[in-house]
């Protein structure tokens, strides 16, 4: 087992600091896991977790069951942690080392809902654990996203990825200082060109109450560049294909121009209640990979 690298090397089930051959390795030196915790493997992903007994309570509170994750970073690390997905009114807090160590931050309610989420940025190497916890003794699977990435700037990357509020009509900005973290998946529909996710991106995430149709179109003077947006379900690459929802590449009309059919736009995306991730991506060309956008969104 390579006690640093987020993988269950040896297969056994147990990954890092959980694995008992990493007993001695510096990082999970007098750390452990909750009890029954489930093991985030990096870069994260989606994890149903199941409620038990109530046993915690953080500095924001939670006396209702819960549930436990546990991470290990090998290098100081950007965490976004969400229960927005699973639609319970919740608690969430980090404690380092162990089930009962140092809490690192706590939250009761993000983003104008009733669920959680915390962005842990340029958190230090070492193990930790998440407690998902609720107001009420329940039965209950709870679905909670944890993605780790480098340390970056707000939404660089997925573990530190920029919210877009309800309502929100226009999302704009400039893709050219980020990095180039994560690819579109080539569809017949509307990215079918390989490259299209080849230049820097930004990632965004939102939540939909109920079932939805959305829209989102940068056919405008705002958009000045070869620009390519796709939705996820889960933030992380890997299996991307099973995950991504929509995605286009030249969704404009007009000539083949940066300020014209390059860019992007896409309607009727249905969508059911969840928690989702917007990637503003840029076709990994020589003549304008990056460079201002602007998107009427529709139906967020």
């Amino acid at each position: 087992e390579n006690c640093g690298n987020g993988l269950d090397d040896d297969c056994d089930g147990a990954t890092d600091c959980l694995d008992t051959n990493c007993v001695a390795f510096p990082l999970c030196v007098g750390c452990s896991a909750c009890m029954g915790a489930t093991n985030v493997v990096s870069p994260g992903g989606r994890y149903d977790v199941v409620l038990g007994p109530h046993v915690q309570t953080g500095s924001c509170g939670g006396t209702g069951s819960e549930a436990y994750l546990s991470f290990t970073l090998v290098a100081a690390s950007d965490v976004f942690i969400a229960t927005h997905g699973s639609g319970l009114d919740t608690k969430l807090y980090v404690r380092s080392c162990t089930c009962s160590g140092t809490e690192v931050d706590c939250n009761d309610d993000a983003d104008g809902l009733t669920s959680s989420r915390l962005t842990l940025t340029n958190l230090a190497a070492g193990t930790y654990n998440v407690i998902v916890d609720t107001n009420a003794a329940m039965s209950a699977t709870v679905s909670v996203d944890v993605y780790v990435s480098s340390p970056g700037v707000a939404s660089d990357r997925c573990g530190n990825p920029t919210f877009i509020p309800a309502g929100a009509a226009m999302l704009s900005g400039d893709s050219c200082t980020y990095a180039s973290d994560y690819d579109m998946v080539t569809d017949t529909v509307g990215c079918q060109y390989p490259g299209g996710g080849d230049g820097p991106d930004r990632v965004f995430y939102f939540y939909l109450p109920t079932a939805r149709t959305v829209a989102f179109n940068g056919c405008n003077g705002a958009t000045t560049y070869d620009s390519t947006v796709f939705i996820r379900s889960v933030c992380s690459d890997g299996v991307a294909a099973a995950n991504q929802l929509a995605c286009n590449d030249d969704g404009c009309g007009g000539g083949p121009s940066c300020t014209a059919r390059y860019r992007s736009a896409q309607s009727d995306i249905m969508l059911g209640p969840g928690l989702y991730y917007l990637f503003v991506d840029g076709y990994g060309s020589m003549t304008c990979p990056c460079g201002a956008y602007g998107f009427t969104l529709t139906g967020f």
